[in-house]
């Protein structure tokens, strides 16, 4: 695929993904509103029903214990009326009122204050209707309105039992579905009657508030104040249908993170690959083309020929043979990353056997360089569980890259020690190094070291991820320190039989 359009998909899918995350912030928020709007209605239905309750069983009390004469302050002031009414001061809205009873000729204070509005034009609606009532000969209506003119200037704990007051809040809580623990807290004119134990424990929580007896005829200031300490909790487990959503998006977010990063490492790799395609083209090319030229040099009669002459042609097809022979069986090795288990023949097999096997070719090519090869076989136990032949191939890739890679005159070491069970088989070069960045990516396939100013070495970026490949599959570990134009010291390690 094109650069041009990865980038595209890859900007489309981000933007799709941050559009998406906006909308279920948005509606996270709208829902968290709405149930905060509507647990608010409810808790106000609630409370509204407690006030009510209490304004019931009020009336009901004066019904039950009323008497005329129970709500005079015992000052008569004139008696000259046969029959029933309620004296309503008009203008009082500014300066303090006193309402009266008649009942028999006699007029009785109930009280003297501010007049509540609310409750003066329910009162003043209800006038004819009264006297009505009155002339007829109900006293339980006037002992009713004469109750709650005589009750609105009592104190709050003497018009509500206090003690029953949490349970009736409660009780119309779980009538209306709130069944969470609540605090609560009774004021009348800015002073506490009433509270539990805890309402200050949390200041700062959002506190409900209802008035209670609103329709008092007196302006009174009495409010009921509750708040939930698990409101919060509350709040969070009615969203838990979100939360399936929220996890659904963290998964699309990470697979399409992931889907990107494959998507570049697989355009990176296909670039690697293409390089590795053309450079075994010329790898190949080279050493065919040598042994096409020297065997036409051969059929040719036209060229006089020695036996020297034969003798080194024949070393040119030779030589180029074992090289083409090599590249072959590098590229043979990609075979092994495409296999999904691999194939290892475990048998027991000594490392030290193995490495005495290879260090004569290796030997023979340092000192062609004027270089030395050193060995410090001081492991005690060598045996392992192994593939010979891939294990032959791991040393081999690590011993050829210490000589490809040295600048000038190789100086290579090759030792063996035991450790934690195992046997640790090092390999040491003087040669250019790797950088810090290449050393997390050497292991990698078809990955090649920049060598700088050595431009003689050869190869298609497979030796080290095969040697990864390998360890790893005999259950071992590979691991590199290196220092830029110092050298290189690679370290495998691997399990011993048991």
């Amino acid at each position: 695929m094109n650069q041009k359009y990865i980038w595209l998909v890859t900007i489309v899918l981000c933007t799709s993904l941050f559009g998406l995350i906006l909308v279920q912030i948005n509606f996270f928020q709208s829902a968290s509103k709405i149930k905060e709007e509507q647990l608010a209605l409810t808790v106000s239905k609630a409370l509204d029903q407690v006030v009510s309750e209490l304004e019931r069983a009020e009336k009901e009390q004066i019904i039950l214990e009323g008497d005329l004469s129970t709500f005079t302050n015992g000052t008569a002031i004139s008696s000259n009326s046969s029959g029933f009414s309620i004296n309503i001061p008009m203008d009082s809205s500014h300066e303090k009122a006193k309402l009266s009873f008649y009942s028999e000729n006699k007029e009785y204070n109930i009280g003297e204050g501010y007049l509540n509005p609310e409750g003066l034009s329910g009162l003043s609606k209800m006038q004819s209707q009264f006297n009505k009532t009155l002339k007829s000969g109900n006293s339980r209506y006037a002992i009713t309105i004469a109750g709650q003119l005589a009750n609105s200037r009592l104190s709050l704990s003497e018009r509500i039992k206090m003690d029953k007051l949490p349970q009736l809040i409660q009780e119309k809580l779980r009538d209306n579905g709130i069944k969470m623990n609540f605090e609560y807290a009774v004021k009348s004119n800015n002073k506490f009657e009433k509270r539990s134990k805890r309402y200050f424990r949390n200041p700062s929580f959002e506190k409900y508030s209802k008035q209670l007896f609103p329709n008092d005829f007196f302006a009174s200031s009495n409010f009921l104040y509750i708040y939930f300490p698990g409101q919060q909790r509350y709040m969070v487990q009615s969203y838990s249908m979100l939360f399936p959503s929220f996890i659904l998006t963290l998964v699309l977010i990470l697979s399409s993170a992931f889907t990107i990063f494959i998507i570049f490492r697989q355009k990176r790799l296909s670039n690697i690959k293409n390089d590795f395609i053309n450079n075994m083209t010329h790898e190949f090319k080279t050493p065919i083309a040598t042994i096409s030229l020297a065997s036409q040099m051969l059929k040719d009669n036209t060229v006089t020929t020695t036996a020297s002459t034969r003798d080194h042609i024949a070393k040119i097809i030779n030589d180029e043979s074992r090289r083409l022979t090599y590249q072959v069986e590098k590229v043979l090795q990609m075979a092994v990353f495409n296999e999904v288990r691999m194939k290892l023949k475990l048998k027991t097999v000594s490392v030290h056997k193995i490495i005495q096997n290879l260090l004569p070719n290796f030997t023979i090519r340092v000192e062609d360089k004027k270089g030395n090869m050193y060995q410090n076989i001081d492991a005690e136990n060598d045996l392992v569980m192994a593939d010979e032949v891939h294990l032959s191939n791991v040393f081999a890739n690590l011993l050829d890259n210490a000589i490809k890679y040295c600048k000038d005159i190789p100086e290579i070491s090759i030792s063996t020690r035991n450790k934690n069970k195992g046997i640790v088989i090092a390999i040491t070069d003087n040669g250019i190094g790797i950088t810090k960045e290449d050393q997390k990516m050497i292991f990698e396939r078809f990955y090649r070291v920049h060598t700088g100013n050595v431009h003689d070495v050869k190869g298609f970026g497979l030796g080290l991820s095969y040697v990864k490949k390998i360890t790893d599959a005999h259950n071992g570990q590979v691991s590199v320190d290196s220092i830029p134009g110092k050298g290189t010291k690679f370290e495998i390690y691997l399990p011993l039989k048991k």
